[in-house]
């Protein structure tokens, strides 16, 4: 049951992030933006489905499946990897920045919104 939810979520969040992508000009910076995105989901779902308040495989298919499947760390490296290429090394160090320290933050925020999600439905 476990790899049918992941396989499913996976092939999901694949098809998000490319439907995502034709809708969005191609670059570094939407990829920023998906990974940014993805983060802050994650960083809320995770916790807010603690504690069995989800069966774990929907639980692992959502967070492993789609939410990895929609977000693109290799697409993060080679971008990144181009911009050096490229001689842009403010860009570079802007877009790895920005991911590793702004995934974190939205990822935080998240938590903190489903702590707070948690609490306003009575459960801690």
């Amino acid at each position: 049951m476990i790899y049918g939810a992941l396989i499913f979520g996976g092939a999901l969040g694949a098809l998000l992030r490319l439907l995502t992508g034709l809708l969005l000009p191609f670059g570094a910076w939407t990829t920023l933006g998906i990974n940014g995105l993805g983060c802050l989901l994650l960083g809320f779902f995770l916790p807010y489905t603690a504690g069995g308040r989800l069966p774990e495989p929907l639980r692992l298919g959502i967070s492993a499946g789609v939410l990895g499947g929609f977000t693109t760390f290799s697409t993060f490296s080679v971008e990144t990897l181009s911009f050096l290429h490229k001689g842009l090394w403010l860009q570079a160090a802007l877009y790895a920045a920005g991911s590793l320290v702004g995934g974190v933050c939205l990822a935080w925020c998240g938590t903190l919104a489903a702590r707070k999600a948690r609490k306003a439905g009575g459960v801690s």
